[in-house]
């Protein structure tokens, strides 16, 4: 019997597991194993055979050569950086989160593996130290950005200028993924890869607050610090920290200070008549597509506005960054078009690339991507739509 056995890892599988989302009984149940013996295996107790290995592998959907190192492999998974965030406070990681995060991080990771497979060059962000003026940074990438404030105005609404941003992001190399990670969570989190530098935003908040989130994210590629953010950073605390930092910068990029000056004078809002009024800031910030919270801390940051401001802003109108559909899994969308909303369209295109080279199975592509084999030729269809 024991030349049937495989010689896994025991780390390695337990670590394999948890990092799926699965507990004990739920890969037991999956993989239509005898928990009992996937506990001794875990425990090193004992091996399994050739064929239980082979459910285990097809539920984990890990390579088989991962299971045979000394211990599990430390870039892979949910990194400690996302885990235990400054910028999540006391909130702990909910089971939706983590799935999330997980789901993201092997998207990630393979994202990465393909790129490099197929020779693609590595994405050149800028890189900045915390240390640097946020505001001057956020200035110059977006005069680099070839978005003016004039484009900015004409889109629609929040949900067309999201989308916009989004298309901008992923020509730079970034995938941007819209993840259903419930209210009152993360607000969203990001984390670098040379090859598939990674931000997402959690579909329970506005797309104004969405936006905003988005390009805190940013920062934090722009610094290289991965992080989940949970909490919006009130000015005047956390001064120097990396939350604050990134704040600074995305109500910057967004708000052009020339561009914000203008606009406000149309309110009546000057250096000299400074506002403290939620409804003013309101209006202003749907010149641009942004959150009012945004508007608020750039406000104040440009003189334009009261200390106050903020604060009052949260007061009266924080009930406005959640989404009014509650931020929901995609309603009646057929799958193909709902994974498009959630994951952009630079990670499938790549995966779906590899796949035709032979280089990932139609069966792993699906898994991945989490559709049945059958949706992937109505995604292609959508991929090819013109846009």
């Amino acid at each position: 019997m024991a030349g049937n056995t495989v010689p896994i890892t025991a780390q390695v599988l337990a670590w394999a597991r948890e990092e799926a989302g699965l507990t004990q009984n739920e890969l037991a149940d999956r993989a239509k194993l005898d928990v009992k013996g996937l506990k001794a295996w875990e425990a090193a107790e004992s091996y399994p055979t050739k064929g239980q290995f082979s459910k285990l592998i097809g539920v984990l959907k890990r390579p088989s050569a991962l299971f045979f190192l000394p211990e599990p492999p430390v870039q892979a998974g949910m990194p400690t950086s996302l885990r235990s965030a400054p910028a999540l406070g006391n909130h702990k990681l909910g089971p939706e989160e983590a799935r999330q995060i997980r789901w993201a991080r092997r998207l990630q990771e393979l994202t990465s593996w393909v790129l490099r497979d197929q020779g693609s060059p590595e994405v050149h962000l800028s890189q900045y130290r915390p240390s640097q003026d946020p505001v001057g940074i956020a200035a110059f990438e977006r005069s680099q950005s070839g978005i003016s404030t004039a484009e900015q105005f004409a889109w629609e609404n929040a949900s067309e200028a999201f989308l916009a941003w989004r298309e901008h992001l992923e020509e730079q190399g970034i995938l941007v993924l819209q993840l259903t990670m419930g209210k009152n969570n993360i607000r969203g989190f990001g984390a670098w890869d040379d090859f598939a530098p990674l931000v997402a935003v959690n579909t329970a908040y506005h797309p104004t607050a969405r936006i905003f989130t988005l390009f805190h994210e940013v920062a934090h590629l722009l610094t290289r610090t991965d992080a989940a953010c949970q909490s919006f950073v009130v000015p005047g605390q956390q001064e120097g920290s990396i939350e604050r930092w990134c704040e600074r910068f995305a109500a910057a990029y967004l708000l052009p200070e020339d561009s914000l000056k203008v606009i406000a004078g149309r309110y009546g809002v000057t250096t000299s008549m400074r506002t403290a009024d939620p409804d003013t800031a309101r209006r202003i910030a749907n010149r641009f597509s942004v959150s009012t919270r945004a508007t608020a801390i750039r406000l104040q940051e440009v003189g334009l506005a009261d200390p106050t401001l903020y604060s009052a802003v949260v007061a009266q109108l924080s009930g406005r960054d959640w989404n009014e559909s509650g931020g929901g899994r995609g309603g009646g969308q057929p799958a193909p078009k709902k994974r498009i909303g959630q994951l952009g369209t630079r990670l499938p295109n790549a995966l779906i690339t590899a796949a035709d080279r032979g280089r990932l199975t139609t069966r792993d592509l699906a898994d991945y991507l989490q559709l049945k084999t059958g949706q992937l030729e109505d995604l292609k269809g959508l991929l090819n739509e013109p846009r």
